[in-house]
């Protein structure tokens, strides 16, 4: 399962009922045609029910107990070693940002300025991934 499809069962777990393409691809910052071919390959693993609009086209989004199933066990937190590589992780993107961000501090150049608001988006990318990480592992903790 990739990172997008990850995010996907996540968004749709975590609002616990039917959402729209529309606002999955808002959510994640993508183009529509890429949340449903991630929502046709999800579909076909019996991971999630969809709908189809008039046109034939995918229209809305929910996610089925075997998808919550298996939404948890692909981001259940396992072992000290994978909490570690997602501290690593962020510690790596964290690091990134802030160098970006003193660069265009003393250079606000247009180039130093899409450097630092790309790696801020990417620092935000890696915290949702991480947000579900730990909601999940502590989950299964309780």
């Amino acid at each position: 399962m990739n990172h997008l499809q990850k995010q996907i069962l996540f968004f749709l777990e975590e609002c616990n009922r039917e959402r729209c393409v529309s606002k999955i691809a808002e959510k994640y910052d993508k183009n529509l045609e890429v949340v449903r071919a991630e929502l046709v390959i999800l579909a076909n693993k019996n991971l999630i029910a969809i709908k189809k609009s008039t046109t034939g086209k995918i229209s809305r989004a929910t996610i089925s107990p075997k998808g919550k199933q298996c939404f948890r066990e692909a981001t259940a937190i396992v072992t000290k070693a994978s909490v570690q590589g997602q501290i690593n992780e962020l510690k790596q993107k964290l690091s990134a940002l802030e160098a970006s961000f003193l660069r265009a501090q003393e250079n606000p150049t247009g180039e130093n300025k899409q450097s630092l608001l790309d790696n801020a988006n990417t620092v935000h990318s890696v915290a949702n991934g991480l947000n579900s990480f730990f909601k999940v592992g502590m989950d299964i903790f309780k």
